[in-house]
């Protein structure tokens, strides 16, 4: 039968597994970059040969702070498997989370600008999960209120 803490195993494991992941992407990014920087879109190159610098170093940025978003995930994950939900540790990891949210949108605006204008989207994406995350954060951080008090009644 399938358990929360089942759920919550498995969500542990695709953390660190899509972490794994983009340390090995890490690798690929110069040939990537490279790939695209001699390809045509739509008669024109994909990726312009002088922001060929920029589109890396943004990718790499990005990738950082993917890095940061899952370790965030990862202690949050590792918390709620010791059933501390309600505590002010986890509001922590989900303000962080919702700030690299925010945080990304900035290399992907300039990745899109040099280069792949598909970063645009994935800006507005990091953008709209950092705004759902902080009202998860917002509603998390009162239920930590009201744990405490009720704590404090008993």
């Amino acid at each position: 039968m399938w358990s929360h803490d089942n759920s919550t195993v498995l969500s542990l494991i695709c953390t660190r597994i899509v972490a794994a992941a983009v340390i090995v992407c890490a690798f690929f990014v110069p040939g990537i970059v490279g790939y695209y920087t001699n390809s045509q879109y739509n008669g024109r190159e994909a990726i312009a040969p002088s922001g060929r610098m920029q589109v890396t170093a943004g990718i790499y940025v990005c990738l950082l702070i993917a890095l940061f978003i899952l370790y965030m995930l990862d202690r949050l994950l590792s918390n709620i498997r010791k059933e501390e939900i309600f505590i002010p540790q986890n509001v922590s990891y989900l303000r962080g989370i919702s700030w690299a949210c925010f945080a990304m949108c900035v290399p992907c605006l300039l990745v899109s600008v040099y280069g792949s204008q598909i970063f645009l989207f994935i800006m507005v994406a990091a953008a709209f999960m950092g705004l759902i995350l902080r009202v998860v954060k917002n509603v998390i951080e009162s239920a930590v209120l009201i744990k405490e008090e009720n704590d404090y009644t008993v």
